[in-house]
C-alpha cells in the first residue's frame, strides 16, 4: 500500500470497522466509498478495545478476522481497492490483568513508576507477550496478506492506560541496572525523579532510551515473524503523541516495523473532540519538527484523525485545512478518520463530501510545493529535553505564539547554518545544547525567553546575553500592574499608547511565571514592567549585541506558562516583529499584518518563485489580506491556487513600498476561518 504513483496523486488511507455481522451493508459502504468519493485504500480496524479477543478464545478470534480480512480483500480486487490491517490497539493487544487464564503465561502489564499496573497494556520485551503477540501477527499475515499491516498510537510505553513515565517491571528495572552498572529499585528511581537533579536528569534520558530499545524490539520481533510468511508487506507506525518522552523512538521503531521495505509513519499532528481553529500552529508544530528530522527515505503521512469521527466535535473545514498545512509540508499522505466505527460506517457525510471536493486542490498544493523550502525565523526544539523537567511537552511556546503574530517561522534542524537566521528558544530546550552549540547560537542572533535565559544565567552565560536573570518572588509578581513599551521601541505600526496587560498564570510545575532582568550597562530596554503607580519594576524586554557581534534578545516571561494577554496582544506582535528583523539583520519574507492569521512562507532556490500558504485562526473572515513582505518578494505577477488546484491570477493587488527594504500588500481576497489561502509569487 505504498503511493508509489509516478505523479504525486492525493490518495489517503481510510481505517474502517468492519462489523461482521453486517457484512452486506459493510460491502455496499466500501463500494460507495470507492465509486462515490475515490477512496481505494481501506485499513480495516482489528481487534478494537473489547470483544472476544480479550478472553479464552482470542486465537479463534483473529483466526476468524483473518478470514475476514482475506474474503474482504478478495471481493475489493475487483474494484481496485487495496486493503490492509490497522491494528488497533497494539500494546493493549492480549488480555487484561484481571482477565487472564489461571493455565495461560502470565502476561506482563505495564508498571507505573508508583508500582500502579496498568489493566490494559502489556510490556514489549516480556518474552511471553512477544510470543503472543508475534502469533496473533502470524495467523492474520498468513490467512489474509494484508497489503500493510498499521500499529495504532498506543504503541507506546508512557501514557498508556494508567503509566506515565515507562513501564518499571522488573524486566525494565533489571535491564536499566545493567545500563547504570548498579542495582536499583523502582522506589528509589521515584524518589530520584520526583527530586530532581543532575543524576534525576541522566537516569531521566537513561530511562527514555531504555524505553526506544524496548519497543524497537517488539518491533523487529513481529517484522521477522512477518518475514517467514510475506517479507513485502509493509509494516508501519502511526507515531505517539508521547514519541519522545519514549526516548525520541520515532524513526527507530518504523525502521524496524519495515524491514527491507520502504519505512512509513503516520505523524501526528490533530486535536480530539475539539473544534479550536487557533490551536491550529501549536498541533502541527511537532509533526513538522519529525518530518524535518525523520530521513529522506521514509514515507511520511499526515493523521487525519477527527475523533470522535463526527462534526459534532470536529468540523469537515478543520479537516481539511490539517490535510492542506500537510500538503504545504511536503507529506506524502493522509491517514483519513472519515467514517464512523459504528453499523453506519457512513453516517457521517461531511468528511467524505469534503475529500471528494478537495482531492484535486490536495493534489495540486502538494505538486506546487515540489523543491520549495520552508523559510523564516527557527524555533529550537529537542525531543529529550523532557528528561530536566519530568513533564512533557511537545510544541516550543514560541512556535504557537509567532503563529498567531502571522510571523512564520520553522522547526530549527541541524542542516541551519549556524547564525544565518533568527532562532527563537524556550524552556528547556537551551538545557539540551552542549557549550558549543550555546557559543554559536550566541555568536549569531537568538530571542530567549525567560525561562531559557534563566538557565544560560545559572550556566555562566549572562554576560553574552546582556542581562543577569534571577527569579520573581510572589511579592515582586504582585507589585506589577501593567507592562509598558519604552522609546526605544521603535516598532508600532497598527498599535496605539505604551500600555500592555500584565497576567502571570504560571502553575504550581512552574519555575516561575516572569523573570527579574538585570541588564548590561549596553543592552536596550525595550519594555518594563511597572506597578499601578508607575514605578519601574524589573525591564520585561532587552535587547543586546554580545562582544562576539551576536545579537540576543531576552523576553522577561516564562512562555511556556504565559501565552496570555500579556504575550497576545498588538504591541507585542510588532515588538516581536521588530525584534525578530533586528536579530536577521533583514525584513521577514512575509508577514501578516492581520491578527490570527496563520503564515507559511515557501522560497524556490532555484526559480526565486515565493509560495505563502495564509490561515485563519479567527472566527472573523477578513475583508481582505494585508501582508508586509521584503523586497525580494515583491511580484507583479501574484497567482492563488483555486479549489481545483488550479492556479489562477489574481487581480486587484496593490503594493506600497513602506522603506528600502520592506513593501506592504494588500490582497483583495477574503480569507474565511481555517479556508486556505495560497499564493504564489512569479518573478
Amino acid at each position: 500500500m505504498e503511493n508509489n504513483r509516478k505523479s504525486f496523486e492525493f490518495d489517503p488511507i481510510v481505517p474502517f470497522l468492519f462489523i461482521e455481522e453486517e457484512k452486506e451493508n459493510m460491502m455496499a459502504a466500501l463500494r460507495k466509498l470507492r465509486y462515490e468519493t475515490g477512496i481505494r485504500r481501506v485499513l480495516l480496524v482489528f481487534p478494537v478495545w473489547n470483544g472476544d479477543t480479550k478472553g479464552p478464545n482470542a486465537e479463534l478470534a483473529y483466526e476468524k478476522f483473518g478470514d475476514l480480512l482475506c474474503d474482504v480483500k478478495q471481493q475489493l480486487a475487483a474494484d481496485g481497492m487495496e486493503i490492509g490491517w490497522w491494528c488497533a490497539p497494539s500494546l493493549t493487544l492480549g488480555p487484561d490483568a484481571d482477565r487472564m487464564e489461571a493455565d495461560s503465561p502470565r502476561i506482563q502489564h505495564l508498571v507505573g513508576i508508583d508500582g500502579t499496573v496498568s489493566q490494559s497494556a502489556c510490556c514489549p520485551i516480556d518474552p511471553d507477550y512477544q510470543l503472543l503477540f508475534s502469533s496473533y501477527v502470524r495467523t492474520i499475515t498468513k490467512k489474509a496478506r494484508p497489503s500493510i499491516i498499521l500499529f495504532e498510537d498506543d504503541y507506546r510505553l508512557s501514557c498508556n492506560y494508567g503509566v506515565d513515565f515507562g513501564c518499571f517491571c522488573p524486566r525494565h528495572l533489571e535491564q536499566f541496572s545493567s545500563r547504570i552498572g548498579r542495582q536499583t529499585s523502582r522506589e528509589e528511581l521515584e524518589a530520584l525523579f520526583s527530586t530532581g537533579g543532575e543524576q534525576a536528569v541522566e537516569y531521566r534520558r537513561l530511562w527514555a532510551e531504555l524505553m526506544r530499545d524496548s519497543l524497537v524490539e517488539l518491533a523487529t520481533r513481529l517484522r521477522s515473524t512477518v518475514n517467514e510468511i510475506a517479507p513485502d508487506t509493509r509494516m508501519a507506525l502511526c507515531q505517539p503523541g508521547m514519541s519522545d518522552f519514549d526516548g525520541d523512538m520515532t524513526g527507530p521503531v518504523a525502521r524496524a516495523f519495515a524491514g527491507t521495505t520502504k519505512p512509513l509513519v503516520r505523524l501526528w499532528g490533530t486535536s480530539y473532540r475539539s473544534d479550536n481553529a487557533d490551536s491550529l500552529p501549536e498541533i502541527t508544530f511537532h509533526m513538522l519538527y519529525s518530518k524535518l528530522a525523520l530521513p529522506e527515505d521514509f514515507e511520511i503521512i499526515h493523521e487525519s484523525d477527527t475523533y470522535p469521527h463526527s462534526r459534532f466535535f470536529f468540523s469537515a473545514t478543520k479537516l481539511r485545512a490539517l490535510i492542506a498545512l500537510s500538503m504545504v509540508y511536503g507529506f506524502d499522505g493522509s491517514l483519513s478518520y472519515l467514517t464512523q466505527y459504528t453499523d453506519g460506517p457512513l453516517e457521517e457525510k461531511g468528511y467524505t463530501a469534503m475529500i471528494k471536493e478537495s482531492h484535486d486542490f490536495f493534489t495540486g498544493l502538494r505538486h506546487s510545493v515540489e523543491g520549495f523550502r520552508l523559510t523564516g525565523p527557527r524555533v529550537l526544539y529537542r525531543p529529550l529535553a523532557h528528561v530536566h523537567r519530568g513533564s512533557y511537552r511537545t510544541t516550543p511556546a514560541w512556535a504557537q505564539v509567532l503563529g498567531k503574530f502571522g510571523i512564520p517561522c520553522v522547526p530549527y534542524t541541524p542542516s541551519d547554518a549556524a547564525g544565518s537566521l533568527p532562532l527563537f528558544v524556550n524552556g528547556e530546550n537551551v538545557l539540551e545544547l552542549s557549550p558549543e552549540e550555546i557559543m554559536s547560537m550566541l555568536s549569531g542572533s537568538v530571542f530567549l525567553d525567560g525561562l531559557a535565559a534563566y538557565y544560560l544565567c545559572r550556566m555562566g552565560y549572562g554576560e553574552l546575553i546582556g542581562a543577569e536573570v534571577s527569579e520573581m518572588g510572589p511579592n515582586e509578581l504582585r507589585d506589577i500592574g501593567h507592562e509598558r513599551v519604552t522609546p526605544a521601541n521603535v516598532w508600532r505600526d497598527n498599535t496605539e499608547g505604551t500600555r500592555m496587560y500584565f497576567s502571570d498564570q504560571a502553575g504550581p510545575r512552574e519555575e516561575s511565571g516572569a523573570f527579574r532582568l538585570k541588564p548590561l550597562a549596553d543592552a536596550v530596554i525595550l519594555s518594563q514592567f511597572v506597578s499601578e503607580n508607575r514605578e519601574v519594576v524589573s525591564p520585561s524586554v532587552v535587547s543586546f549585541t554580545n562582544r562576539l557581534q551576536g545579537r540576543i534578545a531576552v523576553l522577561a516571561f516564562n512562555l511556556q506558562a504565559n501565552r496570555n494577554e500579556s504575550i497576545l496582544n498588538y504591541k507585542r506582535k510588532e515588538q516581536f516583529r521588530g525584534i525578530a528583523e533586528w536579530l536577521g539583520s533583514r525584513s521577514l519574507p512575509v508577514y501578516s499584518e492581520q491578527p490570527s492569521l496563520f503564515v507559511v512562507a515557501l522560497e524556490h532556490p532555484d526559480n526565486g518563485m515565493k509560495m505563502t500558504a495564509l490561515f485563519n485562526l479567527s472566527l472573523d473572515e477578513t475583508a481582505g489580506v494585508q501582508l508586509v513582505t521584503d523586497r525580494a518578494w515583491y511580484s507583479q505577477n501574484i497567482e492563488f491556487l483555486d479549489d481545483h488546484g488550479i492556479w489562477q491570477a489574481v487581480c486587484n493587488v496593490s503594493w506600497e513600498r513602506n522603506d528600502d527594504e520592506r513593501y506592504r500588500l494588500s490582497i483583495a481576497k477574503s480569507c474565511s476561518t481555517l479556508r486556505p489561502l495560497v499564493f504564489r509569487f512569479s518573478n
